[in-house]
Formats: structure tokens, C-alpha cells, sequence
């Protein structure tokens, strides 16, 4: 059951509005359901008529009746006001009394709504105001995703509590984002057995951090014999890396893959990232606005003598998007702010706001039932929205909850 449904049966009034009684038995008739507030009781200037007697007052609807409790709005003097208490079904014995000790009456709506409302209710919604989404203009719809654009990138760095942590995140989001979307996961593990400190200190060429990332990643295990320089050195270089630094395969499956998705070549590109930045903080502050390509074997080869048809000179643009998307704008933002250049946070945040939108399942999901994204920045946002408002039916929260509620 939703609380935001409840919300809007008693709004429209969708139950048999004859022969109504409260629980403690008393008559019901109501003259106005009241309008929405979101500072005390859920709605205000209600009107009804209780054993004959007119009332003017507040409303508060739960899904169940212990919630009165639960919140604590027997403590609350704000709940004075209250003259109904509406709620889907009865749970416990305890009626509920307001700070005065004054039981308020309490109506019950299960078995009073049509089963087929609440079927459809279901059925039609993939996320709790799906059905009636689109009573609410598209404007404040772009006002909400960018809400919880913002909201999903301060989300992403609450858990950094040291520069260190803040740097290694970095590290990994880049990790992760040069894998997405087959690789994400073992490229992240990749780059948690591998810090960037350590690896730019260890293997000081591009071929030693190639030797490294691939052969971490168990892809130099059980090649056949070089056919060329470039892949004895590699080899060799892999095998010093194993005497010297006690470094291992790490215990990946890879999927057959496809040229232009091939961990070979995407690791060789993050290689030449590394040689290109020693350092995190040089990535973050000079932020290019391309990103280097894989070194000259992998431009031409996609796995181990396996070369292109055509020799491949750039990274593949969804490979680079992502990287802007899930590691370079998030980080540079963070990075600026808690520099206290705010000038340069906000020309990154105009550049991220300008990124076309993602084409991801919870874009789908709200394009489908509401509107869809204009930015990358607001499908970023529909994530956060998903997993922290809508998925936990936090309806009341949301502007959106509280904008259907005034219609």
C-alpha cells in the first residue's frame, strides 16, 4: 500500500461517500477533504460532520493506525488541530489520543476503495505516481531531476573522510568507468589492487603500467608465443613485476568480447591516462577535454594478435562519455568546491549540464511515464530520485508527491 495513493483517495474522495462511520461508531459525512500541508498533519481546513456536529480542522492519513504512535504525534501540539485520523487498516488495540489526552476519531478506509482501483493503481505504476505523473508540468519535472542531480553527486563523496580516500575513489571511478558496461566491476577491482600512487611509482613507462594493468587483470596468462617485440617486452615486463612486487592475477572471468569493447585495448587506454598524469591531481586540474588513445599495438590489435580490420586511433566516444560522466565531472566538481573555486565548479557544472542525456533504465522508466531527461547531469538525477524517493515510496519528500497533492 502507498501512503501517496491513500493521499489521493481522500483528496478525490474515490469511496462510497453514504452510510460512513468512524471506528468508534460514529457517524461520518465529509463536507471538504481539506488541502495539502506538509508542516504538520497531511491536510488542513478540512470539513466534516460527526454525530451531527460540523468540524473544522486537520486530517492526518497513515497506512496503519499504530503510525500515530510511531511518529510520535501524541507529543506533537501540532496535532491538536487533527478532528480525523484516516488510515487504510486498524493495528494494535490503542486508539490514538492527541498531547491532550483527546481520542481522535478514526476512519478506515480497507474495504471502502474499489480493489480494482488499487490493481490499476499498481499495474500502470513504475514508480508510486507513475499513473498521474503527467498532471504535473514538465518544468518542474527538469527542476526535480536536477535536484537530485546535485543530490547524487554530493551522495558520492559523503564517504570520503580523507584526501587519500577522496583520490583512491577517483581512481577507482575511472577504473570503473573505463570498463562500463561489461567491465565496470573487474576494472574496479583492478584499480583497488593497484593504487595509483603505487602503480606510478613501480611501473614508470607505458609499457610496464600496460604490463601491469593486464597482467593483474589475468590477461597475459597463457598467451601464445610473441610474434613481436612489443609482446615479448610486455611478457617480460609482466614477469619482473610478478619477482619483484609479489603482484598476481587477480581471479577475473572475461566474457568473449567484441573489438570495439575489449578489455585489452580499454586498459591500455587507462595505461596511457596514467602515463599521461602522474599524479590525480594533475587529471583533475588541467581536466582535457579528450582523453589519450591506447598505445600503438592496441590501436591496431583488440586481444592478443588479434588485430583491427582497421586500426582504431581514438578511444570509442561511448568509452571517453563515460569516463566524463561517472569519474571526471563528479570528482572535478568536488574537487573545485572543496578547493573553494567556485568559479571553476560552476564552468565544470555548466559542462556536465550540457552532456546528452543517458539512454539507462531509469532513463527509460521516467521518459516512459513522465519526461524525459535533457542532460546527462538529470539522468544522473533520475538515479538518485529512483533509489531514494521513488523505489522507498518516500512520496511526501519529493516535490513532485507534494505538487499532485494540490491539484
Amino acid at each position: 500500500m502507498s501512503e501517496l495513493f491513500l493521499h489521493w483517495v481522500w483528496k478525490k474522495q474515490l469511496y462510497p461517500r453514504e452510510e460512513l462511520f468512524t471506528v468508534q461508531g460514529q457517524p461520518l459525512k465529509v463536507i471538504r477533504p481539506g488541502l495539502p500541508d506538509h508542516q504538520g498533519p497531511d491536510f488542513t481546513q478540512a470539513e466534516i460532520v460527526l454525530n451531527g456536529l460540523r468540524w473544522h480542522g486537520a486530517v492526518e492519513i497513515d497506512i496503519t493506525s499504530d503510525l500515530w504512535y510511531a511518529h510520535r504525534h501524541h507529543e506533537n501540539p501540532a496535532y491538536r488541530s487533527v478532528i480525523l485520523y484516516v488510515v487504510w487498516r486498524l493495528r494494535g488495540q490503542t486508539l490514538p489520543v492527541d498531547v491532550d489526552g483527546r481520542q481522535i476519531p478514526v476512519f478506515c478506509l480497507e474495504g471502502r476503495v474499489s480493489p480494482s482501483l488499487w490493481t490499476q493503481w499498481k499495474e500502470q505504476r513504475a514508480f508510486p505516481c507513475a499513473p498521474i505523473a503527467r498532471l504535473v508540468p514538465q518544468s518542474l519535472w527538469a527542476e526535480v531531476y536536477d535536484q537530485w542531480g546535485e543530490y547524487r553527486l554530493r551522495q558520492r563523496h559523503q564517504l570520503y573522510r580523507t584526501q587519500p580516500e577522496f583520490l583512491q575513489g577517483f581512481w577507482e571511478a575511472l577504473g570503473y568507468s573505463y570498463g562500463v558496461p561489461y567491465y565496470g566491476a573487474s576494472f574496479r577491482r583492478i584499480a583497488q589492487a593497484l593504487p595509483w600512487p603505487m602503480l606510478v611509482r613501480r611501473a614508470e613507462t607505458l609499457l610496464e603500467k600496460e604490463a601491469a594493468l593486464l597482467g593483474t587483470a589475468g590477461l597475459l596468462e597463457g598467451r601464445p608465443s610473441p610474434e613481436e617485440a612489443y609482446e615479448r617486452e610486455l611478457l617480460a615486463a609482466w614477469e619482473a613485476q610478478r619477482r619483484k612486487f609479489g603482484w598476481v592475477p587477480l581471479p577475473l572471468r572475461w566474457k568473449a568480447s567484441r573489438p570495439a569493447v575489449s578489455p585489452w585495448v580499454r586498459l591500455s587506454a587507462l595505461a596511457n591516462l596514467l602515463q599521461s598524469y602522474p599524479t590525480l591531481f594533475a587529471l583533475l586540474e588541467s581536466f582535457p577535454t579528450s582523453l589519450p588513445p591506447p598505445s600503438s599495438y592496441w590501436q591496431a590489435h583488440w586481444a592478443w594478435q588479434r588485430p583491427f580490420k582497421r586500426a582504431q586511433r581514438r578511444l570509442p566516444p561511448l568509452l571517453e562519455r563515460n569516463a566524463y560522466l561517472n569519474a571526471l565531472y563528479p570528482f572535478a566538481i568536488y574537487y573545485w568546491r572543496t578547493k573553494g573555486n567556485l568559479e571553476k565548479a560552476v564552468e565544470i557544472t555548466a559542462a556536465f549540464r550540457q552532456l546528452a542525456p543517458e539512454n539507462h533504465w531509469y532513463a527509460r522508466l521516467y521518459a516512459r511515464h513522465s519526461y524525459p531527461a535533457r542532460s546527462a547531469w538529470q539522468t544522473q538525477g533520475q538515479i538518485a530520485l529512483w533509489r531514494a524517493a521513488c523505489s522507498a515510496q518516500q512520496c511526501l519528500n519529493c516535490k513532485i508527491g507534494k505538487a499532485l497533492l494540490r491539484l
